[in-house]
């Protein structure tokens, strides 16, 4: 089985049953620790013997008859069909599950299934909102300890530090092949399909990253063999796609549509941290804190008052060479649309091109958005 065969077959997988973690189970005889996104520290779970799991929803897989019975209608899909999965026992393969303060829908969504399933340890992630204070660090790790200590009572591995160290260095070396490969999607994206890009990180999120890894550098190796050929496409930049995951075939379409997608916001909670010093003598736990809240990169849902929005927005459209811009943002999720009001005015003072698009995980059509992107692209190319 090639890379890509392997990374999709862990996708389609992670849409329902999971029983690709459920194999690891019974193999490993290690428990599993689901995290809803955007950041959650996979260092620290790794280094317990938690396999950890992305859960990104269920991609229109599965009705939200139960999910949609529990919340208000105005909620996003993400958190209803992964609340579905919950409420179906297609997650009792997770011994835990972690929800942050990402959004006030995963603030409450961790209330909601902690009231509704008892057979499974829910946890919240209490991450720091001033991320410029003096005691944003400290505070951190301190929330950090206390999650080891819950994935103790749950797992009965005590957290090592020696351990601790070696994962964050697995996943730096993760991250790293990751950004790799966005470079290459960047600087040559006729040679790799988005789709296949996409699986690639994804699998990321559900596979051990032992096995991940090999795979990883195989499939970036291969990537960087292949020619191809530049057709006549539009570079564009698609945010909004950070945490409810847009359907892959309104992205196909887009790009059957004219364009190349050379930077997005897809699981980009899962690569933005970057690498993780770990200089001789450093406890490891401060330097997973102070990776968090001393990045310099623009989180979507993590408040940081020293950094312009506007700015980075405009810096990643120059840096790709990008001809436009594309806001993709789920129906309901406050937080792209304020990025979009926040974006729009910074690409309307440059005179830089943009389209918004709004979307739902469960969507199964695509020809409106296609027909909405064909224009945006051919008033590019021909204007």
């Amino acid at each position: 089985m090639t890379p890509e065969e392997t990374f999709s077959k862990y996708v389609e997988d992670s849409y329902t049953t999971f029983q690709t973690v459920k194999e690891w189970k019974q193999a490993s005889g290690r428990p599993a620790v689901g995290y809803f996104p955007v950041y959650f520290p996979s260092e620290l779970a790794h280094a317990m013997g938690f396999l950890p799991v992305g859960l990104l929803g269920a991609s229109g897989k599965i009705p939200l008859d139960r999910a949609t019975a529990h919340t208000q209608s105005f909620v996003c899909s993400i958190s209803r069909s992964v609340f579905q999965l919950v409420l179906q026992g297609n997650l009792d393969a997770m011994e835990a599950i972690v929800f942050s303060n990402i959004c006030d829908v995963a603030r409450n969504l961790s209330g909601i299934t902690q009231r509704n399933v008892q057979r499974t340890r829910i946890e919240y992630l209490h991450l720091p909102i001033n991320n410029t204070s003096q005691t944003a660090v400290p505070y951190l790790r301190s929330e950090y300890e206390r999650l080891a200590n819950t994935l103790f009572e749950v797992g009965g591995v005590r957290l090592d530090t020696e351990k601790l160290r070696e994962s964050v260095e697995l996943y730096n070396r993760k991250r790293a092949l990751e950004a790799e490969l966005g470079m290459l999607r960047g600087s040559r994206p006729w040679a790799l399909s988005y789709s296949s890009y996409y699986s690639t990180l994804r699998a990321g999120t559900l596979m051990p990253i032992e096995s991940y890894l090999p795979l990883l550098e195989r499939f970036v190796e291969e990537a960087k063999q292949v020619e191809g050929k530049a057709m006549d496409k539009i570079r564009v930049v698609v945010l909004g796609t950070f945490c409810e995951q847009p359907p892959l075939g309104i992205l196909k379409a887009m790009e059957d549509a004219g364009c190349y997608i050379v930077q997005d916001e897809g699981l980009v909670g899962e690569r933005w941290l970057g690498r993780i010093p770990l200089p001789q003598g450093k406890d490891p736990l401060t330097a997973l804190a102070e990776g968090y809240v001393s990045n310099p990169n623009v989180l979507t849902v993590r408040y940081h008052p020293g950094l312009d929005k506007q700015q980075r927005i405009l810096e990643k459209a120059r840096e790709q060479k990008a001809e436009g811009v594309v806001f993709l943002t789920p129906k309901f999720c406050e937080p792209a649309l304020y990025d979009y009001v926040i974006g729009k005015s910074a690409l309307d003072k440059e005179k830089i091109p943009y389209l918004h698009i709004e979307y739902e995980e469960s969507a199964s059509s695509f020809e409106h958005a296609r027909t909405m992107v064909e224009t945006f692209a051919e008033s590019i190319l021909f204007d």
